[in-house]
């Protein structure tokens, strides 16, 4: 089968090893398409300019229209896409499986060890790069410079590449040249002990054609190992990357890449060869500096790095006073590292702890957070939360000292830091420090802005500004804009057409996001009745795209002025049936920033309210036919929905139902039966055509509106008994804050 015939879908493709990977893929000439929940705008940008199709929302049903899906070790095996292509029978294979896949027939260069191997081949590129070698890599991990591509495919015989030893596919790799940088214990949830990861690596080398390099300490052990040629390096005398700060590991890594680069060029290399090298992204990355304070960012997350780490910073600066914030990455290396965390980590002058980044697993016993607090004892370290609240309390605990403050870690600790470092160069002025954080988290195309006005942007024509406002144009840069949301403790309102909805006159203290860009007005048909439908979609155009494929049951939209967004949090309802009545499942962000595809069986629903979606952000969701009627029918019927509306609803701006309809009884109804049509607070005014209406009729403001809500619920009260509650959504506020308790009385008719 040629290159070309071959469609390969990599799901979660944002990970540091599938990224490069299916960029290399694309532009040797496969076809790539690839999905992520968690991708980066810089690895968004980077293969999208290497040619990979990326999509940000893919389904199970469509699953057929690729023939290979690649995943990652972040996939969990019940993941719906995994288990649809299993059942389909597409070829499914594991990030390493498929590189070992695409090496046959190269001259493959491994690099391999338990810790060092991104820096090492990034050196190795750097070289490579700059030394002008037409040689093809694959990294682990990206250039500071993002610009500099992760992967290169000139078609050369020759491929550099990172090899993974923790889930076993290294098992797979047959190089002719591999580079073993350490050996150390690691990854025991699938190594039970250190001579299983020796043996793995081991029987790599063991594997190997041509040659095998690895640091003179290990050369004893491998030297009669194979039938290549072992050779020995040493340490370079010097510290290869400015920003290495001395560390050893840097060292020996420079010391294997110049091996490998003198290997492969023509004529000899000395370490002058990486004087411009600007090392690896998140290994030891210089975050800020002035006299007082210097913000260090490093990936360090095995205690042989971590304490290599710290010592380099040590000697650098034995007088200045070294605080880390520790996060551990997974329950099972936790577990297994605990106490030699405590141990090298004690060195530090003050240690934070934040939560522990599992990962894919769950928590274990031993592998928690209080564990490792309790292998520090008599010393307990200090835990933060990865909120504003543990922002504050770390940097109210620098002293007026010279201080190095180093964030360490493999987890999301970089956005910690990341936060940390914006707030610090600004002051802890969140207006000006959360922009500058974003910036390069979100696409050129997202839209963001500050003190944007709303009132133009709802049915209603009301309103306040809004402290930030944002268009995200793909989903990387919504959960970045939730993300960093999180962080900075910015409050989020979504906003779709701005129907049944009400904006304080003193605006949205917070983020607003709207979905206005393309991706957000996607309808797709799926098959077998099923249309996807995302969240920015206006209810109207789904009736319109359900007639052409002859769908029915999707008329009654047509009488709701809204987005799919805003119909999927409020159930939204018109002519007797309600959203959920055709939601087959839905896909959105829950309160814990965690993506989910749910059944509509999965949701609490009723009258005007979803729970779930209601505390997170609808993304769309996958709609079902009724039934299948022909197109002419369909139409018809949606033409006698809109006439009925347009008769029955005013002309004016106003905000949809102003109130739920009280058990037993129509809102409407008791408004016209106890006359206050034509009620009004200065220019909001009672609709005279459907008293459950509002309407702006000119220069109405949301204290009109208010004052005029709570009048109309005291005339009712007084008159029927019955308690009106606000349909109306008013944005960032609770009604029963702003209305209080019903005063009899006070409505005036």
């Amino acid at each position: 089968m040629t290159i070309s015939s071959e469609r390969y879908l990599f799901l979660g493709v944002g990970g540091m090893g599938m990224a490069p990977l299916a960029a290399w893929m694309a532009t040797a000439g496969y076809s790539i398409n690839g999905c992520d929940d968690h991708l980066q705008e810089h690895v968004r940008a980077f293969l999208v300019r290497s040619g990979v199709s990326l999509h940000d929302f893919v389904f199970p049903e469509s699953i057929s229209r690729y023939t290979k899906l690649v995943y990652s070790n972040a996939i969990q095996e019940e993941h719906p896409l995994l288990v649809a292509a299993r059942e389909k029978g597409l070829y499914v294979v594991r990030r390493g499986e498929l590189l070992a896949e695409v090496a046959t027939g190269k001259r493959l260069i491994a690099i391999a060890g338990s810790h060092g191997k991104t820096t090492t081949s990034g050196m190795i590129a750097h070289g490579i790069r700059h030394c002008g070698m037409d040689i093809d890599y694959i990294l682990g991990g990206f250039f500071n410079d993002l610009l500099l591509p992760a992967s290169c495919c000139s078609g050369s015989r020759w491929l550099v590449a990172e090899i993974d030893e923790s889930d076993g596919t290294i098992e797979k790799i047959s190089p002719e040249i591999t580079v073993l940088l350490n050996i150390d214990w690691d990854h025991s949830d699938f190594y039970n002990t250190h001579e299983m990861l020796y043996g793995a690596f081991a029987d790599l080398v063991a594997r190997t054609a041509g040659k095998v390099f690895v640091p003179a300490n290990l050369f004893p052990r491998f030297k009669d190992m194979t039938k290549a040629e072992v050779v020995s390096f040493l340490p370079l005398e010097t510290p290869v990357v400015a920003s290495s700060l001395g560390e050893e590991f840097n060292r020996i890594n420079g010391s294997a890449a110049l091996s490998v680069l003198n290997f492969l060029a023509s004529e000899p290399l000395c370490e002058d060869v990486f004087s411009s090298f600007g090392g690896m992204a998140r290994r030891q990355a210089i975050l800020h500096r002035d006299i007082q304070l210097t913000l260090i960012e490093d990936y360090a997350h095995h205690p042989m790095e971590i304490e290599a780490l710290l010592n380099g910073l040590r000697s650098m600066d034995p007088d200045r006073r070294l605080v880390v914030v520790f996060q551990a990455h997974r329950y099972s290396r936790t577990r297994q590292f605990k106490d030699e965390f405590a141990r090298v980590l004690r060195q530090a002058d003050q240690l934070f702890l934040l939560p522990i980044y599992g990962a894919h697993e769950p928590e274990v016993d031993g592998g928690r957070l209080v564990d490792l607090s309790r292998s520090f004892i008599p010393d307990t370290p200090m835990v933060l939360s990865m909120d504003m609240e543990g922002l504050y309390r770390l940097a109210n605990s620098l002293e007026e000292i010279p201080t190095t403050l180093v964030f360490v870690g493999a987890g999301n600790i970089d956005q910690f830091a990341s936060v940390f470092t914006s707030l610090i160069r600004f002051g802890f002025q969140i207006d000006e420090a959360w922009p500058s954080f974003m910036a390069g988290r979100i696409s050129k195309e997202c839209i963001l802005k500050k003190d944007e006005p709303l009132a133009n942007k709802t049915t209603m024509r009301i309103g306040g500004h809004a402290r930030f406002y944002s268009e995200p144009a793909n989903l990387t840069d919504l959960l970045s804009l939730l993300c960093g949301a999180k962080l900075f403790g910015l409050r989020i309102f979504c906003l779709g057409r701005g129907s049944n909805l009400l904006v304080p006159d003193d605006g949205f203290d917070g983020l607003v996001i709207r979905f206005n860009a393309g991706i957000w007005r996607c309808i797709e048909f799926l098959g077998e009745g099923r249309i996807w439908v995302a969240a920015g979609v206006r209810l109207k155009e789904i009736c319109g795209f359900a007639a052409k494929h002859n769908l029915s049951g999707f008329e009654f939209l047509e009488g709701i002025p809204g987005s799919v967004g805003g119909a999927l949090r409020m159930n939204a309802g018109a002519m007797n049936s309600w959203m959920f009545d055709i939601v087959e499942r839905v896909q959105f962000i829950d309160s814990e920033g965690r993506m989910q595809d749910l059944p509509k069986e999965a949701f609490h629903f009723g009258y005007r309210e979803v729970e779930e979606i209601s505390q997170g952000v609808a993304l769309g969701a996958v709609l079902k036919s009724t039934s299948s009627e022909s197109e002419q029918t369909i139409r018809e019927r949606i033409q006698a929905f809109s006439t009925t509306r347009k008769s029955s609803q005013p002309r004016e701006p106003s905000g949809g139902c102003a109130f739920k309809n009280p058990e037993g009884c129509f809102a409407g109804k008791l408004i016209d039966e106890h006359g206050i049509k034509g009620m009004s607070v200065g220019d909001a005014e009672v609709s005279k055509i459907h008293g459950n209406f509002i309407v702006n009729r000119g220069h109405a403001t949301a204290t009109d509106v208010i004052e005029l809500i709570r009048q109309i619920r005291a005339t009712i009260y007084e008159k029927s008994g019955y308690v009106f509650e606000p349909e109306i959504l008013l944005m960032g506020r609770s009604w029963d804050e702003v209305l209080g308790p019903i005063e009899k009385g006070a409505g005036n008719v």
